[in-house]
């Protein structure tokens, strides 16, 4: 896994925080697309912690960082729109 360079497609965090107000959480872990490869990052960081091109890949580690850390895990379509929100039971 490498990380990959910031792209003008990332979603920005004022949007993403607007667009998840309503969870009442004060953070999560997303997955997202860009450029061709799949990311994995938190919420208050631009970079990824994670990148490759196996999107299930990315979304197991995804989880797997937001179950160690209690948070919500936005996974996101390749066009940016929420595909799914898993929280941690």
């Amino acid at each position: 896994m490498s990380t990959a360079a910031q792209s003008d497609q990332t979603p920005d965090l004022p949007a993403r925080r607007r667009e998840l107000g309503s969870m009442g959480t004060t953070g999560y872990i997303e997955t997202y697309h860009v450029d061709g490869v799949w990311h994995s990052r938190r919420h208050d960081s631009r970079v990824p912690f994670a990148s490759g091109n196996d999107e299930l890949d990315q979304i197991a580690l995804g989880s797997q960082v937001a179950r160690w850390n209690r948070l919500p895990h936005i996974v996101r379509t390749t066009s940016g729109e929420i595909a799914e929100i898993l929280h941690v039971s």
